[in-house]
């Protein structure tokens, strides 16, 4: 099903933005350029909306929520020297290399516009006559072919919009580096990840990552119609996101409850002694990921029974219903 504005649905607003700040990272380094993302969100303006683009060298970033060990081939990485990474977004596993070309929007609350993000992206490929349209939760398609993938985290003051551009991705990796998720390949008709996939420069060759570079400047001019002031980069801590803490998830032994939904995975880890919840992993590629944390902080310390699992709200009533059925299943007999 395809739908005008992403899976969020974030309330767009109508305040204008006055000017854009460009940001382009020229280090290959994902823990760096992840750590500027952040770097840029403590620092936006209200009126300002900042466009940074980037690329990572040979990477496979996963989703905030995700375990590493479940979407990746970390063995197979680590023997041909590919970098794990994870972003502070939720959403599914990426592919990187220097075929792939990374954009960021970020915006005060008010001034945050899913669809005018959107049209920037669009208006860049329709400058090589490639019409584009949006599908499911987070895919940009040409002639039903997946080239861009976006995620989105919102703070209480700003948001952040990003995603990727597959230019001339070796796309052989996708399906070698990531682990294939047969139920969601089903959802798509499709066998594996490289069927689904396609980079813009097949459907037009003259494409390259800097002609699509100079292409999405232009166009967020021509969206905004405002100026555009080309800033050099802050200066990030990539530490945080180079950790291990942060990249290998802890799991719990315990209770696991598991199933895809159409909005994605739930995976709920629990770890209970003497009937309560000590501790609470949930690994999942869905795309709010302050879904998450409500997950946890409805279950974590209290006692595992039915009336705790009827209990559960969620600011989403879909999903809770779903994690009180995938709980449910694993009550004590």
């Amino acid at each position: 099903m395809q739908q005008d504005a992403p899976y969020l649905n974030m309330r767009s607003k109508t305040v204008p933005i006055k000017q854009i700040k460009l940001y382009e990272s020229y280090s290959y380094d994902p823990y760096l350029n992840l750590a500027m993302e952040e770097k840029l969100m403590d620092s936006y303006e209200d009126d300002t909306l900042i466009f940074y683009l980037w690329q990572n060298k040979d990477t496979v970033v996963i989703g905030k929520n995700q375990a590493a060990e479940d979407e990746c081939n970390l063995e197979l990485m680590r023997e041909d020297g590919i970098t794990l990474a994870r972003r502070s977004s939720g959403g599914g596993a990426v592919y990187h290399d220097l075929g792939n070309l990374n954009f960021t929007f970020i915006t005060g609350n008010d001034y945050f516009d899913e669809r005018k993000q959107l049209e920037v992206i669009k208006k860049a490929l329709s400058f090589f006559s490639l019409h584009s349209s949006f599908s499911g939760r987070n895919d940009l398609l040409i002639s039903g072919y997946k080239i861009s993938g976006q995620a989105y985290l919102k703070r209480s003051n700003c948001s952040l919009h990003h995603g990727t551009l597959l230019v001339d991705v070796d796309i052989n990796n996708l399906g070698k580096y990531l682990k294939q998720d047969d139920s969601k390949l089903k959802k798509h008709g499709v066998k594996s990840h490289r069927m689904r996939v396609k980079n813009i420069k097949e459907f037009d060759d003259s494409v390259s990552v800097d002609s699509m570079r100079d292409s999405l400047i232009k166009a967020a001019s021509d969206v905004y119609d405002v100026p555009i002031t080309k800033c050099e980069l802050l200066k990030a801590d990539e530490a945080k996101y180079s950790s291990k803490a942060w990249l290998y998830r802890l799991c719990v032994d315990g209770i696991r409850c598991k199933k895809r939904f159409d909005y994605g995975l739930i995976d709920i880890n629990l770890s209970v002694l003497d009937g309560i919840i000590e501790d609470v992993v949930v690994n999942s590629d869905i795309m709010n990921t302050s879904l998450i944390d409500e997950i946890k902080r409805s279950v974590i310390k209290r006692k595992f029974n039915l009336d705790m699992v009827e209990s559960i709200t969620l600011s989403d009533k879909k999903i809770a219903e779903d994690v009180k059925m995938l709980l449910k299943q694993e009550l004590p007999k």
